[in-house]
Protein backbone atom coordinates (compact mmCIF):
# COMPACT_ATOMS: atom_id res chain seq x y z
CA UNK A 1 0.00 0.00 0.00
CA UNK A 2 1.13 3.66 -0.58
CA UNK A 3 -0.23 6.72 1.44
CA UNK A 4 -0.36 9.72 1.10
CA UNK A 5 -1.97 13.21 2.97
CA UNK A 6 -2.16 16.91 2.77
CA UNK A 7 -3.78 19.19 3.97
CA UNK A 8 -6.41 20.66 1.67
CA UNK A 9 -7.96 24.80 2.07
CA UNK A 10 -11.15 24.76 4.16
CA UNK A 11 -13.26 27.11 5.95
CA UNK A 12 -11.61 28.97 9.12
CA UNK A 13 -12.72 26.55 11.71
CA UNK A 14 -11.95 23.38 9.70
CA UNK A 15 -8.23 21.23 9.20
CA UNK A 16 -8.75 19.59 5.72
CA UNK A 17 -6.54 16.71 5.53
CA UNK A 18 -6.65 14.75 2.16
CA UNK A 19 -5.82 10.85 2.74
CA UNK A 20 -4.93 9.07 -0.37
CA UNK A 21 -4.38 4.88 -1.07
CA UNK A 22 -3.07 3.25 -3.25
CA UNK A 23 -3.02 -0.61 -3.76
CA UNK A 24 -5.52 -1.51 -0.97
CA UNK A 25 -9.00 -2.97 0.02
CA UNK A 26 -10.85 -2.02 1.94
CA UNK A 27 -9.51 1.56 2.65
CA UNK A 28 -8.42 0.91 6.35
CA UNK A 29 -8.80 3.36 9.25
CA UNK A 30 -6.78 6.01 9.19
CA UNK A 31 -4.90 7.48 13.02
CA UNK A 32 -4.05 11.47 13.18
CA UNK A 33 -0.96 12.56 15.30
CA UNK A 34 -0.61 16.42 16.03
CA UNK A 35 2.52 16.87 18.31
CA UNK A 36 3.19 13.21 19.30
CA UNK A 37 -0.53 13.33 20.70
CA UNK A 38 -3.63 10.93 18.87
CA UNK A 39 -6.32 13.66 17.53
CA UNK A 40 -9.65 13.24 16.63
CA UNK A 41 -10.72 13.26 12.55
CA UNK A 42 -14.22 13.22 11.06
CA UNK A 43 -14.38 11.43 7.52
CA UNK A 44 -16.55 13.91 5.43
CA UNK A 45 -19.05 12.25 3.57
CA UNK A 46 -19.45 10.40 1.50
CA UNK A 47 -16.31 8.44 3.03
CA UNK A 48 -13.79 6.91 0.63
CA UNK A 49 -14.29 7.15 -2.40
CA UNK A 50 -12.03 5.57 -5.56
CA UNK A 51 -9.86 7.92 -7.11
CA UNK A 52 -11.20 7.75 -10.38
CA UNK A 53 -8.71 5.74 -12.23
CA UNK A 54 -10.96 3.03 -12.56
CA UNK A 55 -8.16 0.38 -11.47
CA UNK A 56 -9.62 -3.22 -9.59
CA UNK A 57 -8.31 -5.90 -7.94
CA UNK A 58 -9.28 -9.51 -9.34
CA UNK A 59 -12.86 -9.16 -7.81
CA UNK A 60 -13.06 -6.39 -9.23
CA UNK A 61 -13.13 -3.77 -6.64
CA UNK A 62 -11.39 -0.31 -6.67
CA UNK A 63 -7.87 -0.14 -4.73
CA UNK A 64 -7.25 3.27 -5.01
CA UNK A 65 -9.19 5.62 -2.73
CA UNK A 66 -9.53 8.91 -0.99
CA UNK A 67 -11.11 10.20 1.90
CA UNK A 68 -11.38 13.99 3.36
CA UNK A 69 -11.32 14.58 7.13
CA UNK A 70 -11.80 17.28 9.25
CA UNK A 71 -9.82 18.01 12.54
CA UNK A 72 -9.51 20.95 15.02
CA UNK A 73 -6.83 23.68 14.41
CA UNK A 74 -4.54 22.83 17.07
CA UNK A 75 -3.77 25.56 19.68
CA UNK A 76 -0.57 27.11 18.49
CA UNK A 77 -0.19 29.92 15.63
CA UNK A 78 3.14 28.18 14.68
CA UNK A 79 3.81 25.74 11.88
CA UNK A 80 2.68 22.69 13.24
CA UNK A 81 3.10 18.89 12.03
CA UNK A 82 0.50 15.88 11.10
CA UNK A 83 0.93 12.20 11.29
CA UNK A 84 -0.57 10.33 9.50
CA UNK A 85 -1.18 6.61 9.48
CA UNK A 86 -2.91 3.39 8.10
CA UNK A 87 -2.15 -0.17 7.86
CA UNK A 88 1.13 -0.06 8.89
CA UNK A 89 2.46 2.95 6.69
CA UNK A 90 3.37 6.61 7.77
CA UNK A 91 3.59 9.90 6.04
CA UNK A 92 3.90 13.40 7.41
CA UNK A 93 2.56 16.90 6.43
CA UNK A 94 2.80 20.54 8.48
CA UNK A 95 0.71 23.54 7.99
CA UNK A 96 -0.22 26.79 9.34
CA UNK A 97 -3.68 28.15 10.18
CA UNK A 98 -4.14 31.04 8.33
CA UNK A 99 -4.30 34.13 10.74
CA UNK A 100 -7.37 36.42 10.44
CA UNK A 101 -4.85 39.49 9.89
CA UNK A 102 -1.73 40.12 8.08
CA UNK A 103 1.58 40.18 10.16
CA UNK A 104 2.70 43.85 10.95
CA UNK A 105 6.04 44.76 9.61
CA UNK A 106 8.35 43.88 13.15
CA UNK A 107 6.71 40.62 12.49
CA UNK A 108 7.56 37.66 10.18
CA UNK A 109 5.91 37.66 7.33
CA UNK A 110 2.86 36.00 5.62
CA UNK A 111 4.33 33.63 3.05
CA UNK A 112 2.54 32.49 -0.03
CA UNK A 113 3.97 30.19 -2.53
CA UNK A 114 2.52 30.42 -5.81
CA UNK A 115 3.72 27.38 -8.45
CA UNK A 116 1.69 25.83 -11.82
CA UNK A 117 2.74 23.86 -14.97
CA UNK A 118 4.47 21.10 -13.40
CA UNK A 119 5.69 18.51 -16.25
CA UNK A 120 7.05 15.21 -14.33
CA UNK A 121 8.72 13.56 -16.94
CA UNK A 122 11.32 16.16 -17.11
CA UNK A 123 12.02 16.53 -13.58
CA UNK A 124 14.14 13.05 -13.36
CA UNK A 125 16.17 15.33 -10.86
CA UNK A 126 14.03 15.87 -8.89
CA UNK A 127 14.98 19.63 -8.63
CA UNK A 128 11.42 21.00 -7.35
CA UNK A 129 10.98 18.83 -4.44
CA UNK A 130 14.70 19.64 -3.17
CA UNK A 131 14.16 23.26 -3.42
CA UNK A 132 10.61 23.36 -2.10
CA UNK A 133 12.42 21.44 0.60
CA UNK A 134 14.70 23.94 1.79
CA UNK A 135 12.94 26.97 0.85
CA UNK A 136 12.89 29.54 3.20
CA UNK A 137 11.09 30.98 4.78
CA UNK A 138 8.74 28.43 5.09
CA UNK A 139 4.99 28.63 3.09
CA UNK A 140 2.40 30.14 5.18
CA UNK A 141 -0.54 29.23 2.40
CA UNK A 142 0.94 27.28 -0.68
CA UNK A 143 -1.32 28.24 -4.40
CA UNK A 144 -0.83 25.88 -7.51
CA UNK A 145 -2.09 28.27 -10.09
CA UNK A 146 -2.27 25.53 -12.65
CA UNK A 147 -1.63 22.38 -14.87
CA UNK A 148 -0.42 20.34 -12.00
CA UNK A 149 -0.57 17.59 -14.89
CA UNK A 150 -0.43 17.16 -18.30
CA UNK A 151 -3.15 14.47 -19.12
CA UNK A 152 -2.78 15.55 -22.73
CA UNK A 153 1.24 15.35 -23.07
CA UNK A 154 3.17 13.60 -24.66
CA UNK A 155 1.13 15.11 -27.49
CA UNK A 156 2.41 11.98 -29.50
CA UNK A 157 0.95 9.68 -26.69
CA UNK A 158 -1.39 6.55 -27.99
CA UNK A 159 -4.13 7.39 -26.48
CA UNK A 160 -7.08 4.64 -25.50
CA UNK A 161 -10.52 5.04 -26.76
CA UNK A 162 -12.10 3.08 -24.31
CA UNK A 163 -13.70 4.68 -21.49
CA UNK A 164 -12.04 2.29 -18.58
CA UNK A 165 -8.44 2.44 -20.12
CA UNK A 166 -8.56 5.84 -20.16
CA UNK A 167 -9.08 6.38 -16.79
CA UNK A 168 -6.09 4.21 -16.07
CA UNK A 169 -3.76 5.88 -18.50
CA UNK A 170 -4.79 9.48 -17.04
CA UNK A 171 -5.30 8.33 -13.37
CA UNK A 172 -1.81 7.39 -13.40
CA UNK A 173 -0.78 10.90 -14.57
CA UNK A 174 -2.01 11.95 -10.87
CA UNK A 175 0.01 8.95 -9.19
CA UNK A 176 2.83 9.99 -10.26
CA UNK A 177 2.77 13.55 -8.90
CA UNK A 178 0.94 12.92 -5.38
CA UNK A 179 2.17 9.85 -4.59
CA UNK A 180 5.98 10.63 -5.90
CA UNK A 181 7.74 10.51 -2.20
CA UNK A 182 6.81 6.85 -1.70
CA UNK A 183 6.90 5.68 -5.36
CA UNK A 184 10.47 7.42 -4.68
CA UNK A 185 9.47 9.29 -7.85
CA UNK A 186 9.64 13.33 -8.86
CA UNK A 187 6.63 14.86 -8.55
CA UNK A 188 4.61 17.04 -6.22
CA UNK A 189 4.48 15.55 -2.84
CA UNK A 190 7.27 17.76 -1.26
CA UNK A 191 5.00 21.03 -2.19
CA UNK A 192 1.38 19.61 -1.50
CA UNK A 193 2.63 19.00 2.15
CA UNK A 194 3.46 22.48 2.87
CA UNK A 195 -0.64 22.99 3.61
CA UNK A 196 -3.13 24.93 3.61
CA UNK A 197 -2.78 24.12 -0.62
CA UNK A 198 -5.34 25.37 -2.96
CA UNK A 199 -5.64 23.80 -6.22
CA UNK A 200 -6.42 25.81 -9.28
CA UNK A 201 -7.57 24.25 -12.39
CA UNK A 202 -6.46 25.20 -15.91
CA UNK A 203 -6.41 23.60 -19.06
CA UNK A 204 -4.16 20.87 -18.84
CA UNK A 205 -6.11 19.36 -15.85
CA UNK A 206 -8.44 18.03 -19.20
CA UNK A 207 -6.31 18.97 -22.57
CA UNK A 208 -4.94 22.13 -24.24
CA UNK A 209 -7.33 24.57 -24.95
CA UNK A 210 -10.47 22.52 -23.19
CA UNK A 211 -13.23 21.94 -23.60
CA UNK A 212 -12.30 22.86 -27.39
CA UNK A 213 -11.20 20.34 -29.81
CA UNK A 214 -7.24 20.13 -30.75
CA UNK A 215 -6.10 19.24 -34.21
CA UNK A 216 -2.49 17.18 -32.46
CA UNK A 217 -5.00 15.27 -29.86
CA UNK A 218 -7.36 12.54 -31.59
CA UNK A 219 -9.03 11.89 -28.98
CA UNK A 220 -10.44 15.01 -29.03
CA UNK A 221 -11.71 14.76 -32.44
CA UNK A 222 -14.72 13.24 -31.76
CA UNK A 223 -18.05 14.71 -29.79
CA UNK A 224 -18.02 11.33 -27.38
CA UNK A 225 -13.91 10.87 -27.06
CA UNK A 226 -14.41 14.32 -26.12
CA UNK A 227 -17.04 13.62 -23.41
CA UNK A 228 -15.12 10.36 -22.10
CA UNK A 229 -12.00 12.61 -21.14
CA UNK A 230 -13.57 15.45 -19.85
CA UNK A 231 -16.03 13.45 -17.62
CA UNK A 232 -12.69 11.43 -16.11
CA UNK A 233 -10.54 14.07 -16.15
CA UNK A 234 -13.35 16.20 -13.92
CA UNK A 235 -13.97 13.52 -11.60
CA UNK A 236 -9.97 12.91 -11.15
CA UNK A 237 -9.57 16.68 -10.86
CA UNK A 238 -11.93 16.35 -7.96
CA UNK A 239 -10.93 13.47 -6.45
CA UNK A 240 -7.15 14.79 -6.01
CA UNK A 241 -7.34 18.61 -6.45
CA UNK A 242 -10.49 19.63 -5.39
CA UNK A 243 -11.08 20.79 -1.82
CA UNK A 244 -15.00 20.80 -0.40
CA UNK A 245 -14.37 24.59 -0.01
CA UNK A 246 -13.92 24.82 -3.73
CA UNK A 247 -17.42 22.57 -4.31
CA UNK A 248 -18.93 25.58 -5.54
CA UNK A 249 -16.38 26.61 -8.10
CA UNK A 250 -14.54 29.48 -6.05
CA UNK A 251 -12.64 29.60 -2.53
CA UNK A 252 -12.59 32.89 -0.51
CA UNK A 253 -9.98 33.63 2.21
CA UNK A 254 -9.72 37.46 4.00
CA UNK A 255 -6.54 37.93 5.73
CA UNK A 256 -7.19 41.61 6.94
CA UNK A 257 -6.60 44.17 5.19
CA UNK A 258 -6.67 41.44 1.98
CA UNK A 259 -9.21 39.97 0.96
CA UNK A 260 -8.52 36.89 -1.25
CA UNK A 261 -10.64 35.38 -3.82
CA UNK A 262 -9.63 31.93 -6.18
CA UNK A 263 -11.60 31.40 -9.00
CA UNK A 264 -12.31 28.09 -10.85
CA UNK A 265 -12.32 29.80 -14.93
CA UNK A 266 -12.09 26.10 -16.23
CA UNK A 267 -14.17 23.16 -15.29
CA UNK A 268 -17.36 25.25 -16.24
CA UNK A 269 -15.56 26.70 -19.38
CA UNK A 270 -17.80 26.49 -22.90
CA UNK A 271 -16.06 26.47 -26.28
CA UNK A 272 -17.86 29.38 -27.67
CA UNK A 273 -16.85 32.40 -25.83
CA UNK A 274 -20.03 32.85 -23.25
CA UNK A 275 -18.95 31.47 -19.61
CA UNK A 276 -16.19 30.57 -17.48
CA UNK A 277 -17.50 31.03 -14.60
CA UNK A 278 -20.39 29.14 -13.32
CA UNK A 279 -23.52 31.44 -11.81
CA UNK A 280 -21.98 31.30 -8.26
CA UNK A 281 -18.44 32.38 -9.25
CA UNK A 282 -20.19 35.11 -11.10
CA UNK A 283 -21.86 35.77 -6.88
CA UNK A 284 -18.50 35.67 -5.52
CA UNK A 285 -16.96 38.31 -7.96
CA UNK A 286 -19.69 40.87 -6.75
CA UNK A 287 -19.68 40.29 -3.64
CA UNK A 288 -15.61 40.14 -3.15
CA UNK A 289 -15.89 43.67 -4.93
CA UNK A 290 -18.50 45.02 -2.54
CA UNK A 291 -16.99 43.54 0.78
CA UNK A 292 -13.62 45.72 -0.41
CA UNK A 293 -15.85 48.56 -1.09
CA UNK A 294 -17.42 48.32 2.64
CA UNK A 295 -14.62 47.99 4.38
CA UNK A 296 -12.59 51.11 3.02
CA UNK A 297 -15.97 52.77 3.27
CA UNK A 298 -15.80 51.91 7.19
CA UNK A 299 -12.60 53.48 7.53
CA UNK A 300 -10.31 50.26 7.07
CA UNK A 301 -7.19 49.42 4.78
CA UNK A 302 -8.78 47.28 1.81
CA UNK A 303 -6.73 45.21 -0.89
CA UNK A 304 -7.84 42.56 -3.13
CA UNK A 305 -6.24 39.64 -3.88
CA UNK A 306 -7.84 37.81 -7.20
CA UNK A 307 -6.54 34.69 -9.10
CA UNK A 308 -7.18 32.04 -11.39
CA UNK A 309 -5.21 29.60 -14.03
CA UNK A 310 -4.68 32.14 -17.17
CA UNK A 311 -2.43 35.44 -16.99
CA UNK A 312 -4.98 38.56 -17.19
CA UNK A 313 -2.73 40.91 -18.64
CA UNK A 314 -2.69 39.29 -21.59
CA UNK A 315 -3.42 39.75 -25.64
CA UNK A 316 -7.18 38.53 -26.95
CA UNK A 317 -6.23 35.84 -29.41
CA UNK A 318 -8.06 36.60 -32.76
CA UNK A 319 -10.62 33.16 -33.61
CA UNK A 320 -7.79 31.90 -35.50
CA UNK A 321 -5.31 31.98 -32.79
CA UNK A 322 -8.58 30.76 -30.53
CA UNK A 323 -9.02 26.93 -32.14
CA UNK A 324 -5.47 25.86 -32.64
CA UNK A 325 -3.70 27.58 -29.49
CA UNK A 326 -5.48 28.85 -26.50
CA UNK A 327 -8.94 31.18 -25.66
CA UNK A 328 -7.53 33.34 -23.12
CA UNK A 329 -10.12 35.02 -20.52
CA UNK A 330 -10.48 38.05 -22.34
CA UNK A 331 -12.28 36.24 -25.40
CA UNK A 332 -15.24 34.84 -23.00
CA UNK A 333 -17.97 37.19 -22.44
CA UNK A 334 -17.92 36.92 -18.61
CA UNK A 335 -13.93 38.43 -18.74
CA UNK A 336 -16.27 41.55 -18.01
CA UNK A 337 -17.38 40.44 -14.67
CA UNK A 338 -13.85 40.53 -13.32
CA UNK A 339 -12.96 44.13 -15.44
CA UNK A 340 -16.10 45.56 -14.06
CA UNK A 341 -15.20 44.85 -10.69
CA UNK A 342 -11.69 46.06 -10.74
CA UNK A 343 -12.71 48.86 -12.38
CA UNK A 344 -14.96 49.88 -9.84
CA UNK A 345 -12.37 49.26 -7.09
CA UNK A 346 -9.90 51.25 -8.56
CA UNK A 347 -12.11 54.04 -8.72
CA UNK A 348 -12.62 54.03 -5.35
CA UNK A 349 -8.45 53.60 -5.01
CA UNK A 350 -8.62 49.98 -3.41
CA UNK A 351 -5.43 47.88 -4.99
CA UNK A 352 -6.12 44.79 -6.55
CA UNK A 353 -2.91 42.15 -7.02
CA UNK A 354 -3.66 39.20 -9.63
CA UNK A 355 -1.25 35.76 -9.15
CA UNK A 356 -1.49 33.12 -11.74
CA UNK A 357 0.66 31.03 -13.66
CA UNK A 358 0.17 29.31 -17.11
CA UNK A 359 2.13 31.08 -19.50
CA UNK A 360 5.40 29.27 -19.05
CA UNK A 361 7.49 32.46 -18.22
CA UNK A 362 7.37 34.89 -14.75
CA UNK A 363 6.44 38.49 -14.76
CA UNK A 364 5.82 41.43 -12.41
CA UNK A 365 3.44 44.56 -13.79
CA UNK A 366 2.47 47.29 -12.00
CA UNK A 367 -0.48 49.78 -12.58
CA UNK A 368 -1.11 53.38 -11.54
CA UNK A 369 -3.67 55.83 -12.21
CA UNK A 370 -3.65 59.26 -13.57
CA UNK A 371 -2.90 60.38 -10.22
CA UNK A 372 0.36 58.15 -10.14
CA UNK A 373 -1.21 56.16 -7.30
CA UNK A 374 -0.39 52.35 -7.68
CA UNK A 375 -3.43 50.58 -7.22
CA UNK A 376 -2.58 47.22 -9.01
CA UNK A 377 0.06 44.45 -9.51
CA UNK A 378 0.17 41.19 -11.66
CA UNK A 379 2.42 38.67 -10.45
CA UNK A 380 3.32 35.22 -12.81
CA UNK A 381 5.14 32.34 -11.78
CA UNK A 382 4.96 30.19 -14.65
CA UNK A 383 6.62 26.81 -15.36
CA UNK A 384 8.06 25.01 -12.15
CA UNK A 385 8.94 22.20 -14.65
CA UNK A 386 8.72 23.00 -18.38
CA UNK A 387 7.02 20.99 -21.18
CA UNK A 388 8.60 19.47 -24.42
CA UNK A 389 7.35 21.00 -27.29
CA UNK A 390 8.23 19.04 -30.34
CA UNK A 391 10.28 19.90 -33.48
CA UNK A 392 10.23 23.79 -31.82
CA UNK A 393 12.45 23.13 -28.71
CA UNK A 394 15.31 20.65 -31.37
CA UNK A 395 15.45 24.08 -33.40
CA UNK A 396 15.90 26.33 -30.98
CA UNK A 397 18.36 23.84 -29.13
CA UNK A 398 20.26 23.91 -32.60
CA UNK A 399 20.17 28.05 -33.11
CA UNK A 400 21.89 28.42 -29.77
CA UNK A 401 24.46 25.78 -30.12
CA UNK A 402 24.95 28.00 -32.89
CA UNK A 403 24.59 31.39 -31.20
CA UNK A 404 27.01 29.56 -28.24
CA UNK A 405 29.62 29.86 -31.07
CA UNK A 406 29.48 33.22 -30.74
CA UNK A 407 29.36 33.94 -27.04
CA UNK A 408 25.41 34.68 -27.85
CA UNK A 409 23.91 31.51 -26.24
CA UNK A 410 21.37 31.71 -23.60
CA UNK A 411 20.71 29.86 -20.68
CA UNK A 412 16.74 28.76 -21.36
CA UNK A 413 16.58 28.87 -24.97
CA UNK A 414 13.44 26.84 -24.77
CA UNK A 415 11.69 28.96 -22.41
CA UNK A 416 9.95 31.97 -23.86
CA UNK A 417 10.13 35.47 -22.46
CA UNK A 418 7.26 37.01 -20.72
CA UNK A 419 5.65 39.12 -23.11
CA UNK A 420 5.69 43.52 -22.89
CA UNK A 421 2.36 44.83 -21.53
CA UNK A 422 2.55 48.39 -23.91
CA UNK A 423 0.22 48.11 -26.29
CA UNK A 424 -2.40 46.98 -23.09
CA UNK A 425 -5.56 48.76 -22.07
CA UNK A 426 -6.67 48.06 -18.45
CA UNK A 427 -8.85 49.76 -16.20
CA UNK A 428 -6.97 53.49 -17.75
CA UNK A 429 -3.63 51.98 -15.58
CA UNK A 430 -0.34 52.76 -16.76
CA UNK A 431 1.63 49.46 -16.92
CA UNK A 432 5.22 48.95 -16.92
CA UNK A 433 6.66 45.84 -16.12
CA UNK A 434 9.14 45.30 -13.23
CA UNK A 435 10.90 41.97 -13.93
CA UNK A 436 10.62 38.92 -16.03
CA UNK A 437 11.70 35.74 -14.69
CA UNK A 438 12.90 33.33 -17.24
CA UNK A 439 13.49 29.21 -16.85
CA UNK A 440 12.36 26.62 -14.23
CA UNK A 441 10.76 28.85 -11.09
CA UNK A 442 8.14 29.65 -8.32
CA UNK A 443 7.59 32.54 -6.42
CA UNK A 444 7.05 33.12 -2.75
CA UNK A 445 4.95 36.16 -1.75
CA UNK A 446 5.80 37.71 1.54
CA UNK A 447 3.63 39.75 3.04
CA UNK A 448 3.12 42.47 5.65
CA UNK A 449 -0.01 44.84 6.92
CA UNK A 450 0.54 48.76 6.77
CA UNK A 451 -1.73 51.30 8.10
CA UNK A 452 -2.96 51.98 4.77
CA UNK A 453 -2.46 48.56 3.06
CA UNK A 454 0.02 46.67 3.03
CA UNK A 455 3.70 45.53 1.86
CA UNK A 456 5.01 42.44 -0.21
CA UNK A 457 7.78 41.24 -1.56
CA UNK A 458 8.27 38.52 -4.35
CA UNK A 459 11.20 35.70 -4.13
CA UNK A 460 11.43 34.25 -7.66
CA UNK A 461 12.98 30.91 -6.79
CA UNK A 462 14.34 29.22 -9.79
CA UNK A 463 14.00 25.12 -9.99
CA UNK A 464 16.08 24.31 -12.25
CA UNK A 465 18.25 20.88 -11.71
CA UNK A 466 21.65 23.27 -12.12
CA UNK A 467 22.52 24.59 -8.73
CA UNK A 468 24.38 27.24 -10.55
CA UNK A 469 21.74 28.57 -12.34
CA UNK A 470 19.34 28.17 -9.37
CA UNK A 471 21.64 30.51 -7.28
CA UNK A 472 22.18 33.42 -10.95
CA UNK A 473 18.70 33.04 -11.31
CA UNK A 474 16.82 33.40 -8.21
CA UNK A 475 15.65 36.99 -7.36
CA UNK A 476 13.89 38.80 -4.85
CA UNK A 477 11.90 41.76 -6.21
CA UNK A 478 10.29 44.41 -3.94
CA UNK A 479 9.01 45.20 -1.39
CA UNK A 480 5.84 46.62 -3.21
CA UNK A 481 3.80 48.83 -1.25
CA UNK A 482 -0.43 49.06 -2.41
CA UNK A 483 -2.19 51.77 -0.57
CA UNK A 484 -6.04 52.33 -0.25
CA UNK A 485 -5.28 55.71 1.55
Amino acid sequence: MQLFAYNQVGRPDELLIWVGMLAVYPPPSVIFEIAGQSVAAQLLPPGFEPLGDEICDARGKAINYRGIFKLAWPDTAERFTVTVSANGCVTTLSSRRPPQQLPLKNAASFNLLLSSCYYQPNDKSRALADVIKHIKPAPDFTVLAGDQVYLDLPSQQDLPCNKTALAKTLGKKYQLNWFSNSAQQPGLANILRQGPVLCVPDDHEFWNNFPLFQAQLDNTHCEQDRANWAELANRLYERYQRSPAQAAGFFRQDIAPLSMLFLDGRTQRDDDGVQMFNAATHAAIGQWKSDLLQRKQQGHAAVGLLSSGQALLIETPGPWACKIADMEMPNYADFALITTALAELFAAEIPVIYITGDVHWGRIVEGKNVRGNTLFYEVIASPSRLIDTNCVDEYKLVRNNWRSLFGEGEDFPCHPIAAEVNELKFSNLRLSVKHRQRGDHVALLRFHATPAGIEFSVDYVCTDADEKLRRAYSKSCGPFKLNSF
